[in-house]
């Protein structure tokens, strides 16, 4: 089930998606040594930091890195079948390759909350720039991931599979791991 509104405010979340994608790129391309998988990562790992954020938790009392012991399954799910439902949209195998392993070449050259510390802040510019609801946050930087997923695989730079278990994988940490800054 989609979350109230989507369908009707998925212009502005498209072009958000889009100026997340530009943004994690400017940010990560030269660091990275053109790493589309940190990129990748990146937005995944925003979108689960969303579903964090939109938990209210006081993180203050936890290192960053710290993986919290909470299940945010059902927002996570959410955002998977939207995710899952954009990917036959987009040209891509929608019901494959989210379970899979990834292989470690393949695999973010930072941690989750380096690949947040500094994006966070400009992606929720972004956000509120695009006038999405908190509750869009997610999707947004999910659906940025799932844009440069495509594209790398269309450029055969990495194929659809990985990516999307890359997807998977970093939404699922960055909804669970304590960021740098405990609170936006």
């Amino acid at each position: 089930m989609e979350p109230p509104g989507i369908r009707e405010q998925y212009p502005a979340l498209d072009k958000a998606a889009e100026d997340v994608l530009g943004m994690l790129c400017t940010e990560f391309m030269q660091k990275t040594g053109s790493h589309v998988e940190t990129i990748i990562a990146a937005a995944a790992c925003l979108a689960g930091l969303s579903v964090l954020r939109n938990r209210s938790f006081d993180l203050r009392p936890y290192a960053p890195g710290t993986l919290l012991a909470y299940d945010p399954g059902r927002e996570l799910e959410e955002i998977r079948n939207f995710l899952m439902a954009e990917a036959g949209r987009a040209g891509l195998d929608p019901s494959g390759g989210w379970d899979g392993e990834i292989p470690d070449v393949h695999r973010p050259k930072l941690s989750v909350p380096e690949l947040t510390r500094e994006t966070e802040k400009k992606f929720l510019a972004v956000c509120d720039r695009h006038r999405l609801g908190r509750s869009l946050y997610p999707h947004a930087a999910g659906l940025a991931a799932l844009k440069f997923v495509r594209a790398a695989d269309r450029v055969r730079l990495l194929d659809q599979n990985t990516g999307k278990a890359l997807i998977r994988s970093c939404l699922a940490a960055g909804a669970k791991t304590v960021p740098f800054v405990p609170f936006v």
